[in-house]
C-alpha cells in the first residue's frame, strides 16, 4: 500500500510539473510576435482561452492558448500581413438542447490587426453577448463601434438560434419552426445590411473592403467599383479585387478552373462526363449532415456523374479516418495552402457544391446544403 501511495505521489508530482512546464511554454509563446493584443472583459473570470487567426488571405495562421485572469489577458501574434483573429473561452458558448455547445458571434471576440500594431479590447460579458470596443487601429476600432451600435441585432440572432435549436430537437410543429427560422434568416440579413450600409457611406475607409468581402458575390461585384482608389490599393482591397477576378472566371457557362492533385487526379480528364465538386470539411456540421443524401445521389448517378469531394482546412489524419469511418466511396481530395483549390474557386461557405457539364463548363454553384442542388442534378440527368 505504501509503495502504491509513493508511486501515486510521484505521478502527481510529474503531472504537476508537466502542467507548470506547459504554462511556462505557453506564456513564452504568447510573448512572441510583432502584434500585441491586450484587454479586459468584465465578468469573464479566470479561465483558459483559445485564440486563432491569420492574415486575410489565409496563408499565415496562428494558434494560442492563454490564461485569462479576472477578465484580463495579454498576448502577441506574428503576422507579416494584415489579418485578424478570434478569442474564445468556455463561458462564451451557449448550450444546445442536445447538450452540445452552440457558438454565436454575439458572444465571441473578433479583432483586426496589422504587423507591428498594438490594440486593446475592453468590455463586459452579458447574458447573450460580449459588449466590447477596440482601440489601437482604425479598422478594429470602426468595426467594434459598428458591432456595439448593432449589438441588439446580434443578441436577437442568438436568441432565435437557441429557439430554432430547441424546436428542432423537440420535433416541434413545422409551421412554427419555419416561421422562427425565417425570422432568424431575416435578422442575419439585417446585420449584413448594416455592414453594406457602412460600405456605401464610407467608400474611402479600408474597413469597407473587409465588410464588402463578407457580402454575397453579386453584391461584391456591384459595389467594388464604388470603393476609393486608396482602399483598392490596400492589402484588403487587393484581396477583394483578386476574388472579383475569380468570380468572373467561375460564373455559370465559364470553363471550370482545372484541379490537379499530383498524378492521381486531373479535372480536365473528366470531360465527357458531368462532375460534382463538393468543398467540405470534417469540422463542418452541415457538410457531415448532408452526406447520407450525397451517398444516395452518388449511388443513383455514379455511372453518369463523377463526384469529387475536396476537404478543406483539415488535417490529413483526421480526414483519412473520417472517410474510412463514413465509407465515402467517391473521389476524395485534401486541399492545402500549396494546392489552394479553395482560392481557385474562392470558396467562402461550406459545403459548396459545383456542377460541371460534359464540356467542362460550370453549370451552377450552390453555397450551403441546398435541395436546389439535388433538384438540378435530377433535371440534368433526366433531361
Amino acid at each position: 500500500m505504501k509503495r502504491i501511495k509513493k508511486i501515486a505521489k510521484i505521478f502527481l508530482i510529474i503531472f504537476a510539473s508537466l502542467i507548470v512546464l506547459a504554462v511556462i511554454a505557453s506564456t513564452i509563446n504568447n510573448r512572441i510576435g510583432n502584434c500585441s493584443i491586450k484587454g479586459e472583459i468584465e465578468g469573464l473570470g479566470t479561465r483558459l482561452a483559445l485564440v486563432n487567426g491569420g492574415n486575410n488571405s489565409g496563408g499565415e495562421i496562428f494558434f494560442k492558448l492563454l490564461l485569462v485572469v479576472n477578465g484580463k489577458f495579454s498576448f502577441n501574434v506574428k503576422l507579416d500581413k494584415p489579418g485578424g483573429g478570434r478569442l474564445i473561452t468556455r463561458n462564451m458558448f451557449f448550450q444546445r438542447a442536445s447538450g452540445k455547445p452552440l457558438w454565436m458571434r454575439s458572444k465571441l471576440i473578433d479583432f483586426d490587426i496589422a504587423p507591428n500594431e498594438e490594440i486593446a479590447i475592453n468590455g463586459s460579458l452579458r447574458d447573450y453577448s460580449i459588449d466590447y470596443l477596440i482601440t489601437g487601429n482604425n479598422i478594429a476600432s470602426e468595426s467594434s463601434k459598428l458591432r456595439a451600435n448593432n449589438l441588439h441585432i446580434l443578441e436577437k440572432e442568438t436568441q432565435l438560434a437557441i429557439l430554432v435549436d430547441s424546436l428542432r430537437f423537440n420535433n416541434s410543429n413545422k409551421t412554427v419552426l419555419d416561421s422562427v427560422q425565417k425570422e432568424f434568416n431575416n435578422i442575419r440579413r439585417e446585420y449584413a445590411n448594416k455592414r453594406l450600409e457602412y460600405v456605401i457611406k464610407n467608400p474611402n475607409q479600408t474597413l469597407s473592403a473587409t465588410y464588402l468581402g463578407k457580402q454575397h458575390k453579386d453584391t461584391i461585384m456591384r459595389y467594388l467599383p464604388t470603393l476609393g482608389e486608396n482602399v483598392l490599393a490596400t492589402y484588403q482591397g487587393k484581396i477583394l479585387q483578386e476574388r472579383a477576378n475569380v468570380y468572373k472566371q467561375t460564373k455559370a457557362g465559364k470553363l471550370a478552373p482545372n484541379i490537379i492533385d499530383g498524378s492521381t487526379f486531373n479535372l480536365s480528364d473528366l470531360k465527357g462526363k458531368y462532375v460534382v465538386l463538393d468543398f467540405w470539411g470534417t469540422w463542418c456540421g452541415g457538410c457531415v449532415k448532408g452526406f447520407p443524401k450525397m451517398r444516395t445521389y452518388y449511388n443513383k448517378y455514379r455511372t453518369k456523374v463523377e463526384f469529387v469531394g475536396i476537404a478543406c482546412k483539415d488535417k490529413k489524419s483526421v480526414w483519412e479516418k473520417f472517410i474510412k469511418r463514413e465509407g465515402l466511396q467517391w473521389t476524395q481530395l485534401l486541399n492545402n495552402p500549396e494546392k489552394d483549390f479553395e482560392k481557385l474557386y474562392d470558396i467562402q461557405m461550406y459545403p459548396t457544391k459545383i456542377i460541371i457539364d460534359k464540356e467542362g463548363n460550370i453549370v451552377k454553384i450552390y453555397e450551403g446544403e441546398s435541395q436546389d442542388f439535388y433538384d438540378k442534378l435530377d433535371e440534368l440527368m433526366q433531361g
